[in-house]
């Protein structure tokens, strides 16, 4: 039975109605009231820096009455030819606008040290969530995917509590104080720029659906395209030989054009909306001067009233037509929060903890009746259940897709049984012993990661308190010093990213090394040699040998050479064991596994090596 990955195809274009649902599904089960109230549980450790900003808000929102009331003091001085009354107004003005400018400066001091720090520690939260996801869940997105929402939409929900929220709360206190001034003055004039104010911003608000429907579908397909360009950089030497350039970046281009196409029309929304704003406050402002001269004429309104309406309508006015949009961007924050909380506290997944209880020193590992699927239905493992004895070599052996690497990972811990146990003596393997059980094993894959850091910090993910004279000797011991003393700044030479700078059998080497350095009790090796030419295979297994010696060692392998010298052969086919023993124990028998050998189902043997 062949274990399919469910993987995004670098080719697939999503329609406009794919993005619509794929966005749809991607946040509706995550509600925008639900993220908020994430997002303030999240904020409580800053409650003294939001408490400062509360009372910086407050102020400000009472500082356009402030000059709405100052000029009209200042109008009605001059028509009644007050020299005092203006040297008063003016006065005023200008303590409003020194007050104002200091509000400004400790709100956006304020502001800017809040959202650095809260952003900062969202995103190390996140991250650590997300790296404790199990490896189930956590390749449920592609890679580009998860540093979009770490990095852009993490970003983006963050600004919305720090920013866009404190906006709106100061825009609508604004609003009320300046209404209770107003309607002191003139309820007539009130009456009509009120009406004003809420129609034409409602207007625009009924665009604002549209607006964030686009806006959505813009941030899905930014996302997918990231994705796209990291499959191209990431597979460059892929995507060269094979000479898939061209196709790769004609499907980049046509996501580019999706992701064009729905900015476009967000910002063909946004231009309608805001040139229903304009509308409004020139229709506004003619109300005003209209009917408050004719109030004036009438000797029922002073002159310095018009100038109060016409100051503070545009402060009433704008916050009004504001307030869809600031609600829209919320929205949009929002959004980005459930990306983000979508990705970190999934529904059907528990944060994969590494307790350090304490399991047995010695004692055989042992599966016990384990089943297990990487999606539901589907079962790659079967009631396998099989035992380990300390000390010894088992090879894991049978056709691709049988389950073989997948009962590694199980056994390291990196998914869990669906069923069964994997013990430790009577110990079972869970959260509570994970971490301990981590600490006494090492894995060697087929395929090593490397990181773009030094030779000596590559080693050194073995044991990271590793001395400088380890690091070398784990070098020496895994046969890697000697190519390791030819490159350019030896252990200090940085690898590249994932190690490209190396050969296949140098990065295996490197590996072995992590190893040799973390000095395991249980050794896990995923074919470790199938991809390396004779001559590489040769001092890989010499260094292997020298590894395997008085350790518990579990590896899959496709090598004769390897396989006939395990304590202990598992056969496994379709997710289950068909047989056990030793090479000659098996080849006695005539069965499976002495079928594949005549066959040569396995790789050549080459020169072989005692362990």
């Amino acid at each position: 039975m062949f274990h399919k990955e469910t993987i995004a195809l670098p080719f697939r274009i999503f329609t406009k109605g794919e993005f619509m649902n794929h966005t749809k599904s991607a946040l509706d089960p995550i509600r925008p009231a639900l993220v908020l109230g994430k997002l303030l549980v999240w904020a409580r450790s800053y409650w003294t820096s939001y408490s400062l900003l509360l009372v910086i808000i407050i102020a400000s929102a009472a500082l356009p009455t402030g000059v709405a009331e100052g000029m009209r003091r200042l109008f009605n001085a001059v028509q009644f030819g007050s020299i005092s009354g203006m040297l008063s107004a003016a006065a005023m003005l200008a303590a409003v606008f020194f007050i104002g400018m200091v509000l400004a400066l400790l709100r956006a001091w304020s502001m800017q040290k809040l959202s650095i720090r809260s952003t900062l520690d969202l995103q190390r939260e996140v991250l650590g969530r997300l790296i404790r996801l199990p490896l189930r869940t956590f390749g449920n997105w592609h890679t580009g995917d998860k540093i979009n929402r770490l990095n852009g939409s993490a970003v983006a929900a963050q600004e919305g509590l720090n920013q866009r929220i404190p906006q709106l709360l100061e825009q609508v206190l604004s609003i009320i104080i300046l209404l209770v001034y107003l309607s002191v003055l003139s309820w007539g004039l009130v009456a009509g720029a009120l009406a004003s104010s809420l129609l034409f911003p409602l207007l625009s608000n009924l665009m604002g659906k549209s607006i964030r429907k686009w806006q959505m579908t813009m941030n899905e397909s930014q996302a997918i395209q990231d994705s796209r360009l990291q499959d191209q950089m990431q597979g460059a030497d892929v995507v060269r030989s094979f000479g898939l350039r061209e196709s790769f970046n004609a499907r980049w281009r046509e996501q580019v054009e999706v992701t064009r196409r729905s900015g476009i029309r967000v910002y063909m929304w946004l231009t309608a909306s805001g040139l229903t704003i304009f509308a409004g406050s020139w229709i506004g402002q003619i109300y005003i001067f209209s009917v408050g001269a004719w109030f004036v004429m009438k000797g029922n309104m002073e002159i310095g009233v018009i100038a109060a309406f016409m100051i503070a309508y545009d402060r009433l006015f704008y916050p009004f037509a504001h307030l869809a949009n600031m609600w829209a961007a919320i929205q949009d924050s929002l959004a980005h929060g459930a990306r983000v909380f979508q990705m970190v506290d999934p529904t059907d997944a528990k944060p994969m903890t590494e307790g350090d209880a304490p399991l047995p020193d010695y004692g055989d590992l042992e599966v016990d009746n384990v089943s297990f699927g990487y999606e539901e239905g589907k079962p790659v493992l079967q009631n396998v259940s099989v035992v380990f004895k300390q000390g010894t070599t088992t090879a894991l052996v049978g056709p691709s897709g049988g389950g073989k690497s997948t009962l590694l990972k199980l056994v390291l811990g990196l998914y869990e049984p669906e069923a069964g146990d994997i013990r430790i003596g009577s110990v079972a393997i869970d959260r509570q012993t994970l971490g301990t059980w981590r600490k006494k094993t090492a894995y060697v894959p087929q395929d090593t990661t490397l990181f773009d850091a030094s030779v000596f910090d590559n080693i050194r993910v073995g044991r990271l308190n590793a001395t400088p004279e380890e690091i070398r000797r784990a070098a020496e011991l895994a046969q890697a010093d000697e190519f390791i003393q030819a490159l350019p700044d030896r252990y200090e030479t940085r690898l590249g990213e994932r190690g490209l700078r190396l050969s296949g059998g140098e990065r295996q080497r490197i590996a072995l090394a992590r190893a040799y350095v973390r000095n395991p009790e249980f050794l896990l090796l995923d074919e470790p040699t199938s991809a390396l030419d004779g001559q590489n295979e040769h001092l890989l297994q010499e260094a292997l040998g020298k590894l395997m010696v008085d350790r518990t060692v579990v590896v899959v392998a496709h090598r004769l050479s390897t396989i006939q010298n395990a304590d202990c052969i598992v056969v496994m086919e379709e997710g289950c064991i068909t047989e056990y023993g030793t090479h000659e124990e098996l080849m006695a028998k005539a069965g499976r596994y002495a079928a594949m050998v005549r066959r040569g189902e396995w790789e050549h043997q080459v020169e072989r090596v005692d362990i």
